[in-house]
This record gives structure tokens, C-alpha cells and sequence, in this order.
């Protein structure tokens, strides 16, 4: 069957337009590539694998009308066959969007997109009530490519719901990862309405840093006519996270940038720009890293957080894209480590995320009460014949912490939103784990949230088995573990307390207070529906077990 160029014109009126996806892109169908032309605004290309038949259909993806209802579209598609093309069309519904979200690789309070692939999350933002979160998409294929932004918006981080895309691939390039701020001084000059406008400051792949604005509270963006607006000779600059830094009237952007050291050697870091206007940047500092390929210095994050217990005692925190950290001190110019000398990567302290599926971290700006919260990808490749791929982590609220041992360091623990989802509680206080018994017989489900403290005997190995995936504490080693993905935790005050959280392909590990985390995307084998809480050697005293069973209102 010939596959060749097709194309069509309407105007549009409907929501999407629906774009067939070959069920097995890796081995059939037909190489293909899409444009959209709207009025004089050109979008594109797409990379796809379209089927050659209806019958060869696997899902469809689907490019969002609604922001140009009214315009003229032309569709264009290079390596297409007749009866393929025929399926594109114009429709309020996405065909299959009945069976969304009861799939069975399909998490139920872990945001994934209906369709397509994702992964770092973007331009988190709170504004009039709403949190914002924009992501890496692609919405043709469940692999990465065509990065685009997607876009989804909650009352409350737990319940989500995707809206259309907002950043498009054209001419320029692809749309990679970057942030939202608010331009309440209207200094780029850009607002229209009562609203403040919300920008998005992104790397467009073709041209450099860029930005895209909105007026209508962040549902949809506008390219703006100065792009780029920031660009590096030599290398690409890429994911800068903007601040506006009080004392200094100036906005501050830590980005993904390079430097050339005194030994001629390319080597990246995290560079420090600021401007007084948003439109005119210049170099302040670098935080240096001593190599050049592993992506530490993208993706990070920065902000200031009090000291729990000390609120008046205030760090700026720097994460890096595998969640290690360095805490300091900032002038508006230069970031300090904890003995005032510059920052640099050597500075880190360790994560608390035992990075098993975990990547570029990002928290929400503009929280309400200088909450902290972040979101993460949870990359794996555990989705098999899924319309989408790829999930985030459970949103969850990062403090700041004075140790005797260690001096300062970072906790997370889940948001507090999430505890709506609990619909029914089992409680069992003052408990032995032995081995052999299990005070949880009986209690079957698919999503749970554990919490336990207990006291470890000598030589004890204590398991939590949430529907066949165990997690286990062994006291010698004082070696925590959850399936494959293992680290050590030391009792403190004498006990271990656990927060198990499991969704129906993943489960998350909040160890002693948020003083580690484990992220494991892993779905249980069909039909484990069981709890277990006991001992394979030795006993552990409990002082409370609670496990709640999940819904997903």
C-alpha cells in the first residue's frame, strides 16, 4: 500500500484533530511526518509512525484545536497512506478516551497525560486558586520526541486534569524544559487584561532561551517577538528557572549553562544570570561543576526555605537533576556555600532520594504560606501496550532541618492534600511482627498508604509486602529495601517509621520523617491483592499500623 503526501484545509470548530498511531511503531506502518499551518502561524513537523490501515490503528494522539477555533488549519502529511489520512480528523472526543484511566498499567493518583509520552515537569506555577503544571510531551508517539508542552491544571495537587498543550515544535525548533513566572510589573508590556501575564522561559531548541507569554491565566501562550532572549556561544543554555530577588530589584535565573576553565577544558555548570527589565541578561556567577557530560547541572532548581524550628535562620537550597543538594547563603549575584566561599558541585550533599525512577525535580512558585512543594519524574519503562508512557511522583512537600549529626539538611514528605484519598483506616497499635504471622490478613486492595513506626529486634528482618512488591528493613545492616531498589537508614531515636504509598504501578517509600525517599515504578503481578506485615527472622515491636485503603475521588 503506497504511502505518500496528503493534505486537507478546514476551519476549525471542534476541540482536536485526531492523528492515528501505529500499534507496534517500533516494526510496522508507515515513517511519517505532520504539519498544521494555522492562519499564518506554521507547526511542525511531527515525527510519527502512522498505520497503514485501520486495523493497524494503536491509539490515537491528538493536536489541540480548541486554542484556534475559527482559524483556517492546513494539514499536511508527508509518508501517509489514503486510507491512514482518512482517520485524521476534527472531533470533540479522542477515539478510546472512554477506557482512559482504567487501563491496566494505569496509574490512578500519579499524574499521567490520556495519550503520548512525558517526562520533566515545567513552568510549575500557582496563580488565582490554580496549580499549574506544564511537562515535556510528545503527544504522537509513546516515546520521547516532538517535546512540546503539555499542560494540566488542579485545585488541590492531587486531582488533576489535562488541558490542551500549550508550546508547539515549528521552524525554530522543539520546546525543551524551562519555567513560569508572574510579570507583575507588566515590565515586558505584554498585558492585555486584568490578569498579570504569565510567562513561560523555555529553551526553543533552534534559537536559545525564549519565552512565551499568557493572558488568560496560563491556558494558553503566545511566542514572544524578541526571542531568544538569552543565548550562550558555543553551547546550548538550556532550562533556566527565573526568580525575582527582592533586595536587589533584580530577576535572578540560574540556567544549564558551560564555562571554559583555565586549562582550555568545555566543561558545565549552573550560571547565574539577572536583568532589571526581563529583557536585557547578564552573567553573575557560575556554581562550577569538573566535567562536561552527565547532566547534573540541568533541570535545577533554586529557593530559599526557612529552618524548621528557627524560621528567622533562612538557606537558599540548590537541587540538582539527580536530587543531591547544596545549601547556602545569596547575595543576588553569587551563591555561597555553608562557609561563605562560592558554590560549586563538589558542595553537594548526598540526595535523600534513592534514585531508582526519579529525575529533574521542580517546585511550584508562587505557593501560598512559602510552601515548598516538588514533582519529579518517575522515568522507567513500565508501561506494555499502553497509549501513553512515562508518570510523575506524588507531589510532596520538602522542609528544612537543623541535625546534630549532620547540620543542616533537607526532608520531603507527602503533600497533606493527599491524605482526601483515604477511605477507609485499619489501625493496629502495640503489635509484634513474628515470623509466621500477619496481623493484615485479610486486607486486599489495589491502593494503599501504610504508616508505621516500630522498634527493631537484633538481627531482625522486617517485610511490608504490598501486593507482592516487598519492603524490607533489616536491623544489622540497617539496610532498607523496595524490589530492586535498596539503601541504608539508621533507626532514629531507636525506631523506624515508614509511609508506603502504593498506586496501582508504582509504590513510593518515605523512610524515619522524610529523611529519605524511595521512588519505584514496578506494578504488581495480576491478581495480588494482599497485605503482609511480618518477620522473616528475629521479631520488631510495633508502636502503630495504619493502612488506609486508597479511592480515587
Amino acid at each position: 500500500m503506497h504511502a505518500g503526501v496528503a493534505t486537507m484545509e478546514f476551519i476549525a470548530d471542534k476541540k482536536v484533530l485526531t492523528v492515528p498511531i501505529s500499534n507496534n511503531a517500533d516494526d510496522d506502518g508507515s515513517p511519517s511526518k505532520l504539519w498544521l499551518t494555522i492562519g499564518d502561524r506554521k507547526i511542525g513537523p511531527y515525527d510519527l509512525v502512522t498505520p497503514r490501515t485501520e486495523a493497524d490503528v494503536g491509539w490515537y494522539g491528538h493536536f489541540p484545536l480548541e486554542h484556534f477555533r475559527g482559524s483556517r488549519v492546513k494539514v499536511r502529511v508527508d509518508g501517509v497512506t489514503d486510507e491512514a489520512f482518512a482517520l485524521f480528523k476534527q472531533s470533540d472526543t479522542i477515539p478510546g478516551e472512554e477506557g482512559f484511566y482504567k487501563e491496566e498499567y494505569r496509574p490512578q493518583f500519579h499524574f499521567s497525560a490520556r495519550t503520548g509520552w512525558l517526562n520533566d515537569p515545567n513552568g510549575l506555577i500557582h496563580y488565582q486558586g490554580e496549580y499549574h503544571m506544564y511537562y515535556q510531551y510528545n503527544p504522537f508517539s509513546v516515546k520521547w520526541g516532538n517535546m512540546s508542552w503539555g499542560h494540566a491544571v488542579s485545585k488541590d495537587l492531587i486531582h488533576w486534569e489535562e488541558k490542551p498543550a500549550v508550546l508547539f515544535p515549528d521552524a525554530d525548533g522543539t520546546c525543551f524544559s524551562g519555567a513560569a513566572f508572574i510579570d507583575r510589573r507588566n515590565q515586558l508590556g505584554l498585558k492585555t487584561g486584568s490578569e498579570d501575564v504569565i510567562v513561560a522561559f523555555y529553551l526553543r531548541t533552534g534559537i536559545g532561551l525564549a519565552y512565551a507569554y499568557s493572558n488568560d491565566r496560563g491556558y494558553s501562550f503566545t511566542e514572544y517577538d524578541g526571542n531568544p532572549v538569552l543565548t550562550h556561544a558555543g553551547a546550548r543554555i538550556d532550562t533556566p528557572r527565573p526568580l525575582w530577588y527582592e533586595p536587589t530589584q533584580r530577576w535572578v535565573c540560574p540556567t544549564y549553562d558551560f564555562f571554559t576553565s583555565a586549562q582550555g577544558n568545555k566543561l558545565r555548570c549552573v550560571g547565574f544570570y539577572s536583568s532589571a527589565d526581563l529583557k536585557n541578561w547578564r552573567l553573575e556567577s557560575r556554581v562550577e561543576q569538573d566535567k562536561w557530560g552527565d547532566e547534573l547541572c540541568g533541570c535545577v532548581d533554586f529557593f530559599e526555605l526557612p529552618v524548621i524550628g528557627a524560621p528567622r535562620n533562612r538557606k537558599w537550597v540548590m537541587i540538582m537533576i539527580d536530587g543531591s543538594y547544596i545549601i547556602g547563603d545569596f547575595d543576588g549575584k553569587t551563591f555561597l556555600n555553608q562557609n561563605g566561599a562560592p558554590a560549586a558541585t563538589k558542595d553537594r550533599i548526598d540526595s535523600l532520594v534513592v534514585d531508582h525512577n526519579y529525575y529533574a525535580t521542580m517546585t511550584w512558585h508562587n505557593l501560598p504560606d512559602e510552601r515548598r512543594v516538588q514533582i519529579a519524574w518517575m522515568r522507567s519503562d513500565h508501561f506494555p501496550g499502553m497509549p501513553y508512557s512515562q508518570q510523575m511522583t506524588l507531589p510532596s512537600e520538602l522542609t528544612l532541618h537543623s541535625t546534630d549529626e549532620e547540620g543542616l539538611r533537607l526532608r520531603m514528605n507527602p503533600i497533606k492534600e493527599f491524605e482526601s484519598l483515604r477511605a477507609k483506616t485499619h489501625s493496629f497499635g502495640d503489635v509484634t511482627l513474628r515470623v509466621g504471622e500477619n496481623p493484615l490478613a485479610g486486607i486486599e486492595g489495589e491502593l494503599f498508604d501504610l504508616e508505621v513506626e516500630f522498634e527493631p529486634s537484633a538481627g531482625s528482618e522486617t517485610s511490608f509486602d504490598m501486593r507482592g512488591i516487598p519492603v524490607t528493613y533489616a536491623a544489622d545492616t540497617q539496610q532498607l529495601a523496595c524490589g530492586p531498589a535498596v539503601t541504608t537508614m539508621a533507626p532514629a531515636d531507636g525506631k523506624v517509621r515508614l509511609r508506603i504509598i502504593q498506586d496501582r504501578t508504582c509504590i513510593e517509600v518515605y523512610g524515619n520523617d522524610g529523611r529519605l525517599y524511595i521512588p519505584l515504578v514496578q506494578a504488581p503481578e495480576a491478581g495480588q491483592t494482599a497485605l503482609k506485615a511480618h518477620c522473616d527472622k528475629g521479631e520488631a515491636q510495633v508502636t502503630y499500623l495504619r493502612v488506609h485503603e486508597l479511592g480515587r475521588e
